[in-house]
């Protein structure tokens, strides 16, 4: 209970949680800003399991805990799966639902509330899965590796 308790203050005095003037939750915290997400290609996820991560740019601590490990799957699983990443932030709206609608999940893309999520589609587009929260890497990955093996 007090090791709960300690990293719970911790994460208290580096972490602040702020609801903006939209009423969407921010988090924030210091540090560079992420890097910005490659440009999209829809096209080269046709044929493949397609695995979506939404985040904000202004979510610091647990997006860029999910980000990376998103580049590590894309470069493990190679040409089977395709991984894109959304800009949820409210200065990204438009460019994001262009995103989502080039890659065929526009309605599953509007009943995201929340920020890190990951979600994983089957090649004709079915969502399999949904993980909302940042997740160790074997999670996702086990994940992906389900959907790869139904073979849809």
């Amino acid at each position: 209970m007090g090791r709960c308790f300690y990293l719970l203050t911790v994460s208290l005095v580096t972490f602040l949680v702020a609801v903006s003037a939209t009423g969407n939750l921010v988090a924030w915290a210091e540090g560079p800003a992420e890097s910005a997400p490659a440009v999209s290609n829809p096209a080269r996820a046709n044929g493949k399991v397609l695995v979506v991560l939404v985040y904000d740019q202004h979510c610091k601590v647990w997006c860029t805990h999910v980000r990376p490990i998103m580049k590590e799957l894309a470069d493990e699983f190679g040409d089977k799966v395709h991984v894109e990443e959304v800009d949820n932030s409210p200065s990204s709206a438009d460019a994001a639902l262009k995103q989502v609608k080039e890659l065929g999940i526009l309605s599953l893309y509007k009943d995201v509330e929340s920020v890190p999520v990951v979600l994983i589609f089957d090649i004709k587009r079915k969502q399999c899965k949904e993980i909302n929260g940042p997740k160790e890497k074997g999670i996702y990955k086990a994940a992906i590796e389900k959907v790869l093996a139904k073979g849809q």
